[in-house]
C-alpha cells in the first residue's frame, strides 16, 4: 500500500509537471522555496534583464502562474517544488506595483499588481526563461 502512494505521488509530480523525469520535474532546488528576501528597506528586491521582471539578488526570472487569483496563490506543495514561490520577509512593504501577501502556509510572497511571483526551478542560470508559457499557464513577467 505505501509502495502504491508513493508511486502514486511521483506519477502526480510528473503529471502535473509534463516531465518524463523526476530532475526535469524538480530541476536543482527541491525546496519548493526561494529564500530571496528584499533589501534593507523592506521593498521588493526586483530588477530587469532582457526585457522581464528578475530578482535583484541573482538574476532569475519571474513568472506568474494563470491560475492565481489576486493575492491568492492556487500553486500548492507539489507545485512549489517546481515552481518555487519568490518568498518576502515579514514585515516587507508594498512599493509601486509590488506587495507582499500571505500565503495559506503563514509565509509571505512577493505579487505584482495582485499576482504572485514564482521562479521556475529548471532556470540553472541567470536570465534563463525555461518556464514561459509552460502549459500555457506560466509567464515570464514583462518589464514594463
Amino acid at each position: 500500500m505505501k509502495r502504491m502512494l508513493i508511486l502514486s505521488a511521483l506519477t502526480g509530480v510528473l503529471a502535473v509537471t509534463g516531465c518524463s523525469t523526476l530532475k526535469d520535474a524538480v530541476g536543482q532546488d527541491t525546496s519548493g522555496m526561494h529564500e530571496t528576501h528584499s533589501t534593507t528597506a523592506n521593498t521588493a528586491p526586483v530588477t530587469s534583464k532582457n526585457g522581464v521582471l528578475v530578482d535583484s539578488a541573482n538574476h532569475m526570472t519571474l513568472y506568474t502562474y494563470d491560475k492565481d487569483s489576486k493575492n491568492m496563490s492556487e500553486c500548492g506543495k507539489v507545485c512549489l517544488v517546481a515552481w518555487p514561490a519568490f518568498m518576502a520577509p515579514d514585515d516587507a512593504k508594498a512599493s509601486g506595483k509590488f506587495a507582499p501577501f500571505k500565503r495559506a502556509d503563514g509565509k509571505h510572497q512577493w505579487a505584482m499588481n495582485g499576482m504572485p511571483l514564482y521562479f521556475y526551478a529548471n532556470d540553472t542560470e541567470a536570465g534563463d526563461m525555461n518556464g514561459d508559457d509552460k502549459f500555457d499557464v506560466w509567464h515570464v513577467v514583462p518589464a514594463n
